[in-house]
């Protein structure tokens, strides 16, 4: 399988990761300490940043240019190997972090729950659209710089669905799965009506796309004001939206492949499924992977009126050598200008107003999604989400029982379990993490 290294979003992919946290230790200059001043006299040789994805290489070289000052990546394989090195790092002390850490949604919440142990980052008007300076702030302290966001869309084989006499275009094939009314369950429905028609799935993996359903609620798994988990059991929208995509699961819809998976790029060339919930991070991933394979699109509509999944941010731990000029790296590397060049290196779409305006990403071509515009196409997506586009309440667990959750809807895709044992399976291990649940 050919995958890449090509967003922050895949870690929302990341294995079931530690639900307890283990308290952090703060540093000076952390939140609401502002951190040192970038001055020439305290100048470093050398700045470092973790991250798990391509930067644009012009990127990096011009900022040494201006600045004399190199710039290391500390690369991780992916987002979970990055999630793991920072708190380990968090929880002693800053030992063996990097002056910048590239920091992703799902968990983020986690990350912060010592305020302290980041630096704040000062703010910049009218850089970022508003509420991905909310998600990176804390207590209205803003101790992260947006990079991208993940507009979600519906990625889809023309040449499949045509065959299968269900849609020829963008157009029609939107109107397919529910036009500008589309639910989850009209989305479900057409991919009934698709295998009822076709010798292949409807989609690769109704795990992602009931990952891509949670991502749309408010408050998923814990309680905003006091942060305890829902007691799972009694989650009864949780379970509702289960049942929905575990039924669907059961009914063949999908392959049971998601992105991540060893025979995901496979699958992909042998046509094996016809669509793909796709944010737009995954655009460039899906063109690796189904090189030379033709008739994939990008649909405008998409359930529920859209939303986001994934997309990330540059922090500067309190305890670093170097707070002051890895400020001015992570102002540096959120540009709109950078941004830009994040776009046509990773296919990231951009949190930065500019930058979503610009025509070198609205109007340029994608040779491999039959020349749409898929800058257009996603910011067309993510104007339509607005503002639930932020997407829910994210708690220092939220990712951890995301993941045990979606992991049921696997049992059902496998033949491992009926929806119902799926679900009783997914409430069993809950609770037998002992958590002190909300009221």
């Amino acid at each position: 399988m050919k995958l890449r290294k090509k967003s922050a979003g895949i870690a929302a992919f990341a294995t079931f990761t530690a639900l307890a946290l283990t308290a952090c230790t703060g540093g000076g200059g952390g939140a609401g300490g502002g951190g040192e001043k970038a001055t020439e006299e305290n100048k470093p040789e050398k700045l470092t940043v973790a991250a798990w994805m391509d930067f644009p290489p012009e990127l990096l070289a011009s900022f040494e240019e201006e600045y004399g000052i190199k710039v290391a990546v500390e690369s991780f394989p992916d987002g979970a190997s990055a999630q793991t090195v920072l708190r380990n790092g968090l929880s002693s002390g800053g030992a063996g972090l990097s002056d910048v850490h590239l920091i992703e949604l799902d968990w983020w919440t986690e990350m912060m729950a010592a305020p302290e142990d980041w630096v704040e980052l000062p703010e910049i008007e009218d850089r970022w659209v508003d509420w991905k300076v909310t998600q990176g702030s804390v207590d209205g302290v803003i101790t992260g710089y947006g990079t991208d966001i993940g507009p979600l869309g519906v990625a889809f084989n023309r040449d499949m669905t045509s065959a299968a006499g269900v849609a020829t275009d963008p157009e029609t094939f939107g109107e397919f799965i529910g036009g500008d009314a589309a639910t989850w369950e009209s989305f479900l429905d057409a991919g009934r009506a698709y295998v009822a028609t076709s010798d292949n799935y409807f989609v690769d993996s109704l795990s992602s796309a009931f990952q891509a359903a949670v991502n749309l609620l408010p408050s998923a798994f814990e309680d905003p004001e006091s942060g305890d988990p829902y007691n799972l059991a009694d989650n009864a929208e949780i379970k509702d939206l289960f049942m929905t995509f575990a039924e669907a699961a059961e009914d063949g819809v999908s392959a049971g492949i998601p992105i991540g998976h060893a025979d995901w790029g496979a699958g992909f060339q042998n046509k094996e499924w016809a669509t793909v919930i796709t944010p737009a991070w995954m655009a460039g991933i899906i063109a690796e992977n189904a090189d030379g394979i033709e008739g994939w699109r990008v649909s405008s509509a998409f359930p529920e009126g859209g939303g986001n999944w994934g997309g990330s941010f540059f922090s500067v731990p309190a305890t670093g050598k170097n707070t002051g000029w890895a400020v001015r790296l992570a102002d540096y590397l959120t540009s709109a200008d950078a941004a830009v060049q994040w776009f046509h290196e990773t296919g990231q779409f951009p949190s930065q107003l500019d930058a979503i305006e610009d025509p070198d990403i609205s109007e340029t071509e994608n040779e491999f999604f039959g020349g749409q515009r898929l800058g257009e196409v996603y910011g067309g997506l993510a104007a339509s989400a607005g503002d639930s586009a932020a997407g829910g309440f994210r708690g220092e667990n939220f990712a951890g029982i995301q993941t045990l959750v979606t992991n049921g809807i696997s049992l059902v895709e496998s033949g491992s379990a009926t929806p119902e044992a799926a679900w009783a399976s997914v409430v069993s291990e809950f609770e037998a993490l002992g958590f002190d649940t909300a009221d």
